[in-house]
């Protein structure tokens, strides 16, 4: 744990040192009537004010850039300042949609402060149907840009400039009272409504309550690290990991609680009226007092290849004596049988039938006695 702390203070002060100070800045250019920054900086974006941006990041191997859409909604007033970000696995779409809506639909007449939303920022993995950043190089490296973070435009690497220009050009300079990285399960596999959260970050857990999230895994992000919500805790800003589903599918349900969840999370930051829809607040309160709050999970998988019979979903109440999965070979003989880790909540499922020996078929989490796990393990 020390050698953990050793480290993240030492990354804090190589994040601070590296914050970037700048005006927004414009190439120039103009892509499909908008037009394309390197820089954001919304000091200087117009008060009562609904704008759409490219950030101009990294080129591909044909020499044309990719560009992320920013949007960027303004009030009149002065006031605190979300960033929402989805889409950094380019499979995960739901967050896409929930920040697609939630910009379109802010009353800038009552809005104060500002609200940056990025639909999509994994434009590179997202063009390839991959969760991934693929660089062309070595026949292809792909790389996990949620683990990259804050990015280094010295990497030989594309993905590791295309991460820092993220951070540079959004991220690092636009004082963020706080953030949500969305997110879904990986291919194949299905989370509920689910956040990870670092309650050792003031105001952390306080978000987590507003989100009425099925699950809360208490995580200080040890595993995690590069991840966009450990590096903006690490650079003073509260943030937490959204899980939002399933990937490739846009999910209306999951789409319409990210969406409920951000107004509530402007209401509470002074940003936004509360809203005064009786269903919506009985639906959220219900969610709420449900919210389970869990600091250790662990996965169950196959040691063999096969095909994979699922018997449990997700937030079932399990044991380790719950026969969760059952596994056939391809003549439909049953080769093995599938048992959580330990007593707790059935988390994430893999869906798809065909499975490698050492592929997580089920998540379960609980609560752990273990006094080194009070802030997750």
């Amino acid at each position: 744990m020390n050698k953990i702390l050793n480290f993240l203070f030492g990354f804090a002060a190589f994040l601070t040192a590296f914050v970037v100070d700048s005006k927004t800045t414009y190439t120039g250019d103009i892509i499909s009537g908008h037009k394309v920054i390197t820089i954001l900086d919304i000091d200087d974006i117009p008060d009562n004010s609904f704008t759409k941006l490219w950030l101009r990041t990294t080129q591909s191997s044909i020499g044309q850039y990719f560009h992320v859409p920013i949007l960027v909604a303004k009030g009149s007033e002065q006031g605190n300042r979300l960033l929402l970000n989805s889409g950094i696995h380019g499979d995960e779409s739901n967050g896409i949609r929930t920040v697609q809506r939630v910009l379109k639909d802010i009353d800038l007449s009552i809005l104060k402060g500002v609200v940056v939303g990025i639909p999509g920022s994994n434009v590179n993995g997202m063009y390839n149907n991959r969760r991934e950043f693929v660089n062309n190089f070595e026949t292809d490296i792909l790389t996990d840009l949620n683990r990259q973070f804050p990015g280094n435009m010295n990497n030989r690497l594309a993905a590791q400039k295309y991460v820092r220009m993220l951070w540079d050009g959004v991220f690092a300079n636009n004082s963020f009272t706080a953030g949500v990285d969305m997110h879904t399960d990986t291919t194949d596999n299905e989370l509920p409504n689910f956040v990870y959260a670092d309650f050792t970050i003031p105001y952390v857990f306080r978000m987590t309550e507003l989100t009425g999230a099925d699950i809360v895994k208490i995580d200080l992000g040890a595993g995690t690290l590069g991840a966009i919500e450990n590096i903006l805790d690490y650079a003073g800003i509260p943030a937490i990991t959204l899980e939002l589903g399933k990937s490739k599918v846009w999910q209306k349900d999951q789409i319409q609680r990210g969406y409920d969840y951000v107004f509530r999370q402007m209401a509470d930051l002074g940003m936004y009226p509360p809203t005064e829809d009786q269903a919506n607040i009985k639906a959220y309160e219900e969610y709420k007092s449900k919210t389970f709050y869990g600091n250790e999970y662990s996965s169950s998988g196959s040691t063999n290849g096969g095909y994979v019979e699922l018997h449990v979903k997700n937030l079932d109440v399990v044991t380790n004596t719950t026969k969760a999965a059952t596994v056939y070979n391809v003549f439909g003989d049953v080769i093995e049988e599938i048992y959580p880790s330990f007593d707790g909540i059935i988390t994430s499922v893999n869906h798809y039938p065909l499975n490698e020996p050492g592929v997580d078929i089920i998540l379960t989490i609980h609560n752990s006695t273990n006094p080194e796990c009070i802030n997750g393990c």
